[in-house]
């Protein structure tokens, strides 16, 4: 008999905060492959260089905003990256969100 796979609790206060880049922080709740989950935390006016989705990335924002080139979130809402999708993630006035993602990204320099 084979066991079933067991829920995962992560105690997030655990989890180190990374620097990504500067003004950008993230900490990693759970990793398999490409496939990731972790808190983004921006500081007011980080900017996420232009960059492509090479799987989908599903955020809800739990404070503050972020914007792309296409929008707003706000905190309580939630958007959707699909693959392929190519953007600038701007905070102007510094946000924590939960990021879901299914694959890398990849830096843009055109386009």
């Amino acid at each position: 008999m084979t066991t079933p796979p067991a829920s995962l609790y992560v105690d997030a206060a655990d989890r180190p905060w990374q620097e990504r880049r500067p003004g950008v922080h993230w900490k990693v709740l759970w990793e398999e492959g490409d496939r990731k989950a972790v808190l983004v935390r921006y500081a007011p006016g980080a900017t996420i260089p232009r960059h492509r989705h090479l799987g989908d990335e599903q955020i809800f924002v739990l404070e503050g905003t972020v914007s792309d080139d296409t929008g707003t979130c706000s905190a309580g809402n939630y958007a959707r990256r699909p693959a392929g999708c190519v953007h600038t993630v701007t905070s102007r006035t510094g946000a924590l969100v939960l990021a879901v993602m299914s694959g890398p990204t990849e830096p843009v320099t055109t386009g």
